[in-house]
Order: C-alpha cells, then sequence, then structure tokens
C-alpha cells in the first residue's frame, strides 16, 4: 500500500539522490571521463548532452524513477534505520550499477573500462547513501 510517507519520502529520496549524483559528477566524474575517454574528443562530444541541451522532462523522469526505487527497496526490505539503509542500499547499488555500467561497456563503445570502474564505484556510493537516507525516513515514524 502507497502511504503518505511512502510519497514523501520516495520524493525527498529522489532529491537527495539527484544532488549527491550532481556533486559526485562535478567533482569526480566529470574529470575521469575526461582523463579516460572511450574515443576522440568528437565523438566523446557526440555522446552527451552539454548541459544547456538537457532534456529537462526525461531528467525529472529519471530523477524520480530512481528516489521511488530506492524508496521501494526499502520499504521492502524493511531497512528502517540509517545503517540497515547502508546495508541494503550498498546490495542494491553494487548489483544494480554493475549491471548498468558493466552492461553498457561490454555492448558500446561509449565509455572507457576506467571510466565505468569509477562510475560503477561512485554510482553505488550514492545509491547505498540514498538508501540509508530513505530508510532512516520510512523508519521514523511508526508503520501505519
Amino acid at each position: 500500500m502507497i502511504t503518505k510517507r511512502f510519497l514523501f519520502t520516495g520524493v525527498v529520496t529522489s532529491l537527495v539522490n539527484l544532488l549527491l549524483h550532481a556533486l559526485t559528477y562535478a567533482f569526480v566524474l566529470k574529470d575521469v571521463y575526461a582523463a579516460f575517454p572511450a574515443g576522440s574528443k568528437e565523438f566523446t562530444e557526440q555522446l552527451a548532452r552539454r548541459p544547456g541541451d538537457l532534456v529537462i522532462w526525461a531528467m525529472v523522469v529519471t530523477t524520480f524513477t530512481m528516489g521511488f526505487f530506492i524508496t521501494l527497496i526499502m520499504k521492502w526490505s524493511w531497512a528502517r534505520t540509517f545503517t540497515t539503509g547502508l546495508k541494503y542500499g550498498a546490495a542494491a547499488g553494487l548489483l544494480f550499477w554493475g549491471s548498468v555500467n558493466f552492461g553498457l561497456y561490454a555492448s558500446s563503445n561509449h565509455f572507457s573500462l576506467e571510466s565505468v570502474v569509477i562510475d560503477f564505484v561512485c554510482s553505488s556510493a550514492v545509491m547505498t547513501v540514498s538508501a540509508a537516507f530513505a530508510a532512516w525516513m520510512l523508519g521514523r515514524v511508526k508503520e501505519e
């Protein structure tokens, strides 16, 4: 059953996850992608949109689907503390981002191995912290 607390937690977790990913990109991944390109500068510039060219509605959809995905995992796992959220979030993050990053590496020329490994570590860590936050939010009030 979807409750007000679940909806509120999903929205806040979405924003926390977005903020953590943006900070990770700005302070770590941006330089990694530049240092370990998958191809020529012209090739890599064709793959990513510039900040001014982002498709905002799609960014909103991805933000909220990931936040609610994380919140749903925490709800189903019964993680209700920051610590249990870290545990279940780490498992979910490693499995999810391992599948995404190594699947993309296996099937495309968009990323170098170095950038895939570093993105895997960073994205898994962001999902872990976001999940811990979601578990803490879900556990703040007794189950309805």
